[in-house]
């Protein structure tokens, strides 16, 4: 076969494969304000433009957030607030700090505000048929498509830029069903039926007021989504095990506008990669169905924070690596003593924005949580 023909077949089998790389507000394809328009009328005028809240702490507030800025810089470290925002999240190195107000470390005046790393529009979620309607009409148009439930995620999957965000935030079911059929034993179980937007802490509240609890983390105001859908690690995991164990049963919605039942009995690999396989991969999961188990005696917990202190030398630095190097070589030790927990390592501008530092630093910064 001669080179010819090979160059030939090549270039058709590029030109009929699918696109490797989403689409831009920079490229023809984009959709035009009249196609959006048209998307937002199908969902019920649910599709918002991103305004990122720290807008208002700049020259002209840009995008015209409705909040003050001395709101914000006052409540910018707190992640509950952060969360009932659209486009917000906990970390906003993932959004390339498209708009900082004056109180965040990372704030540069000269920086700007801009939507950056933020979507360009945002589905605010309340109905399946919503969020099935905008992953078929994203889908069709090969936008990127990102999901938020409450912004922490620590991979920066929350957020992305040039995309269409699904915000499952209002997705708020908060139930508990003493006898739910369990579809793959027939048997009756006692479980709380939960929306994916839902927050552990309301969640806990309820099951503690019920002498229950559930697998959550330490802090109230996670959702569900992203959390299961990680595995779900917490307090109580040492003793009944991983968040992503205890579910029955899940409502998910796929590019292609499927509403399925994902459980052991259907969709069983589909249930499989959602409960642990990691968040934003598989499709919008809507709700939960999940076991809960008897309060535990005592739960205990505790933290380490290992940072180099602002001294203007390296010796801090090298002292930040040294205990790291101690403390991570425990950690196996600690284990078998019966201690469990998470930690985050973190460097440069990340350690920044996970260490809660206003310096840089060629050190790093642990956090660790044990229980």
């Amino acid at each position: 076969m001669s080179l010819t023909i090979i160059l030939s077949l090549l270039l058709a089998t590029i030109s009929y494969a699918s696109p490797l790389c989403k689409i831009t507000p920079y490229e023809a394809e984009w959709p035009s304000h009249a196609d959006w328009a048209s998307l937002n009328s199908s969902i019920n005028g649910q599709l918002l433009s991103t305004i990122p809240v720290a807008s208002s702490c700049w020259a002209g507030n840009p995008f015209d957030s409705p909040v003050n800025c001395s709101t914000v810089q006052s409540n910018w470290a707190n992640a509950a607030w952060q969360s009932r925002f659209p486009e917000a999240i906990n970390y906003p190195v993932y959004a390339n700090k498209s708009c900082l107000p004056p109180s965040d470390s990372a704030y540069v005046a000269g920086r700007g505000c801009s939507i950056g790393g933020f979507p360009q529009y945002i589905v605010n979620a309340t109905s399946e048929d919503q969020i099935a309607t905008a992953l078929m009409w994203a889908a069709d148009r090969n936008i990127r498509v990102v999901i938020k439930g409450t912004g922490h995620d620590l991979n920066g999957r929350s957020s992305g830029a040039f995309s269409l965000s699904i915000w499952t935030y209002n997705l708020r079911k908060l139930e508990r069903h003493t006898s739910w059929r369990n579809p793959c034993t027939n048997a009756s179980e006692d479980v709380y039926i939960v929306g994916s937007g839902q927050q552990w802490g309301n969640v806990l509240d309820m099951a503690l007021e019920q002498g229950r609890v559930v697998t959550t983390g330490q802090d109230p105001s996670v959702g569900l989504g992203g959390y299961i859908q990680g595995g779900g690690h917490g307090p109580v995991a040492r003793t009944y095990g991983l968040a992503a164990s205890h579910v029955l049963q899940m409502r998910v919605i796929t590019t292609r506008g499927e509403i399925l039942v994902a459980n052991h009995a259907q969709n069983q690999d589909l249930f499989w990669a959602l409960r642990g396989g990691g968040p934003g991969l598989y499709g919008v999961v809507t709700e939960y169905v999940i076991r809960h188990h008897p309060v535990p005696r005592n739960v205990v917990m505790g933290n380490l924070l290992i940072a180099p202190k602002d001294d203007g030398t390296n010796r801090s630095a090298e002292a930040s690596w040294d205990a790291a190097v101690a403390h991570l070589s425990a950690l196996p030790d600690l284990m078998d003593a019966g201690l469990a927990g998470a930690a985050m390592v973190a460097v440069g501008e990340t350690a920044m924005s996970f260490g809660s530092l206003n310096y840089s630093t060629t050190g790093v910064v642990v956090t660790q949580v044990f229980w």
